[in-house]
C-alpha cells in the first residue's frame, strides 16, 4: 500500500512539473532572466511538412527547434547545462568565448587577431597587410591636411587590447600560435615615421599592467576596465593640449569605489556565457570621478570615429569637457549630444558633412582587430564630405522625396508605415527617400566596376 502510495506521489509530480513546463511555454507567466543573445536567439525556419523535408530531416529539425524554441523555463535549464559544462569539464557553451588560465576570458575575436586568423582572411599575407597600411597612412596624411585647411586637429588613439596586455593567460591552445607580426604596432610604427598625432596606449598598457593599482582588464571583461577610464580621458585631454591652443580641464578621481558588482563593461564575458551562478571575482574599481578646473576652460567640438572602446568615454564626464560631441560608431551610426541626430544612420541624415566641418577636434579610437578596417572607411567618406560638402547627396535625397509625394499609393505606404514606426510622416520619408538613394549608388557603383 505504501509503495502504490509513493507511485501515486511521483507520479503526481511528475505530472505537476511537465504541466508546469507546458504552461510556462505557452504563457511565460513566471518572468526569468533573458539569456544573452548568444544563446537566446534561435532562428526557426519554417518547414512544411512534405515526403521531401521529411526524408531529408529538415521537418524533424525545425520541430526540434520550435519545441526548444518555445520549452518553458528555458533559460533556467540552459543555465544548468552551461553551470555543469563549465564547473565540471571546463567547457564554455558559447564558442565566441574562451576560458584562459586563471579564470580569464577571452573572447574570440581577440584571440584571433594575436594569431593572425583574422589577418590572413582579410590579407592572405602580412606582406598585402603592410602594403596596405602604408596606402592608409598615405591617405591618412591627406585627411590631415584637409581637416587643418578647416582648422580642425586630428588625433588617432591606438586601443590595447585584452590578449595583447594579458597573453600569459591566453587559452593554451592560442599561445603557440601568436603571430610574430601586429598590424597595431606597424600601423604605430608608420605613424611616428610620418609625425601623425596618436596615442599608444597599445603598447603603454603592457608596460604598466605590473604598476597600475587595478586590473586593466577584469577577468570577465574585453575592453580596458572602467578603472582605466579616467586615466585614459585624462590622457586623451592632455594631448588634445598639446596639439591645439585650447585650455581643457583635468580628470580627477573622487573615490575609487572598490566593489564585486561588476558593470556591464567589465563583467560583459560573464554574461555571454550564462550560468547559473555568478563566478567568484575579485573587487575592481568603479571609480568615481568628474571634471576639475572647468571655470574659463575652452570647450571645443568633438567628432569621434571608433570602435566600441569609446563607449565607456561617451558615457562618462569626458563629453563635457566639449560644447558639442559626436561619435559616429564604426562610421556608420551617430551617437551625438544633440538629440536629432542621436542613433541615427549617417547614410540617412543631412549634416554629416556640416558636422565634420564644425568639429574642431576629430579623433579616431580603434583597437587592433578593426585596423584591418582602417577607420571603417572614415579617411575616404570624410574627403568625399569635404569635396561637395554633402549637397549632391541631400539634393539627390530630396528629389526622391518629391518623387514619392507625387505617388499616392507610394505615399500611402509611407504615412502607413510611419504609424506603424511611430514617427512623423516627414521623417519616414527620408528614411525610404535614403534608402532608395543608397540602393540606386549601390547598383551604380556595381554597374561600374570593371
Amino acid at each position: 500500500m505504501n509503495k502504490q502510495r509513493h507511485h501515486i506521489i511521483q507520479f503526481v509530480c511528475i505530472t505537476a512539473l511537465l504541466a508546469a513546463i507546458v504552461l510556462q511555454g505557452f504563457t511565460g507567466i513566471v518572468k526569468m532572466k533573458p539569456l544573452s543573445p548568444y544563446t537566446s536567439n534561435i532562428v526557426v525556419e519554417k518547414q512544411d511538412l512534405s515526403f521531401k523535408t521529411y526524408l531529408d530531416g529538415s521537418y524533424q529539425e525545425y520541430l526540434a527547434q520550435q519545441a526548444r524554441k518555445s520549452t518553458g523555463f528555458r533559460e533556467f535549464f540552459s543555465r544548468c547545462y552551461n553551470q555543469v559544462a563549465y564547473s565540471c569539464f571546463g567547457k564554455i557553451a558559447n564558442e565566441n568565448v574562451y576560458k584562459g588560465s586563471r579564470h580569464e576570458l577571452y573572447l574570440k575575436g581577440a584571440l584571433d587577431d594575436i594569431t593572425g586568423k583574422l589577418l590572413v582572411n582579410k590579407y592572405g599575407n602580412v606582406e598585402n597587410a603592410k602594403a596596405d597600411a602604408r596606402k592608409n597612412v598615405e591617405e591618412t596624411l591627406i585627411l590631415i591636411d584637409s581637416l587643418r585647411q578647416h582648422g580642425t586637429q586630428f588625433l588617432f588613439v591606438f586601443c590595447p587590447t585584452k590578449t595583447a596586455v594579458y597573453p600569459e593567460t591566453m587559452p593554451e591552445a592560442f599561445k603557440d600560435s601568436i603571430l610574430d607580426f601586429s598590424l597595431a604596432e606597424y600601423y604605430i610604427e608608420l605613424f611616428k615615421e610620418n609625425d601623425i598625432p596618436h596615442i599608444d596606449f597599445y603598447n603603454y598598457f603592457k608596460t604598466i599592467k605590473d604598476t597600475f593599482p587595478y586590473r586593466l582588464y577584469t577577468r570577465t571583461g574585453s575592453h580596458w576596465s572602467e578603472a582605466t577610464i579616467p586615466f585614459v580621458a585624462d590622457s586623451i585631454l592632455r594631448k588634445i593640449e598639446t596639439l591645439t591652443d585650447y585650455r581643457l580641464p583635468s580628470v580627477e578621481v573622487i573615490d575609487p569605489n572598490l566593489s564585486r558588482d561588476y558593470s556591464d563593461q567589465d563583467g560583459e564575458l560573464e554574461t555571454h556565457i550564462d550560468l547559473l551562478l555568478p563566478l567568484c571575482k575579485p573587487k575592481v574599481s568603479r571609480p568615481v570621478f568628474t571634471l576639475q578646473d572647468t571655470i574659463g576652460k575652452d570647450r571645443p567640438n568633438l567628432l569621434v570615429v571608433g570602435d566600441g572602446y569609446f563607449t565607456p568615454l561617451q558615457g562618462s564626464c569626458f563629453v563635457n569637457a566639449f560644447k558639442q560631441w559626436d561619435f559616429w560608431l564604426y562610421n556608420q551610426t551617430s551617437i551625438s549630444s544633440r538629440p536629432e541626430l542621436n542613433w541615427k544612420y549617417l547614410n540617412q541624415l543631412f549634416g554629416t558633412a556640416e558636422t565634420l566641418k564644425q568639429a574642431d577636434i576629430v579623433i579616431a579610437l580603434y583597437t587592433s582587430n578593426y585596423l584591418l578596417n582602417y577607420m571603417s572607411g572614415f579617411t575616404q567618406s570624410a574627403l568625399e564630405l569635404y569635396a561637395n560638402g554633402g549637397t549632391q547627396e541631400q539634393e539627390a535625397i530630396r528629389s526622391i522625396m518629391e518623387s514619392i509625394k507625387k505617388d499616392p499609393e507610394w505615399f500611402g505606404v509611407i504615412q502607413q508605415q510611419a504609424r506603424e514606426r511611430g514617427i512623423s510622416v516627414e521623417e519616414n520619408l527620408r528614411l525610404n527617400a535614403a534608402y532608395v538613394f543608397q540602393m540606386q549608388k549601390n547598383e551604380q557603383d556595381n554597374n561600374n566596376q570593371p
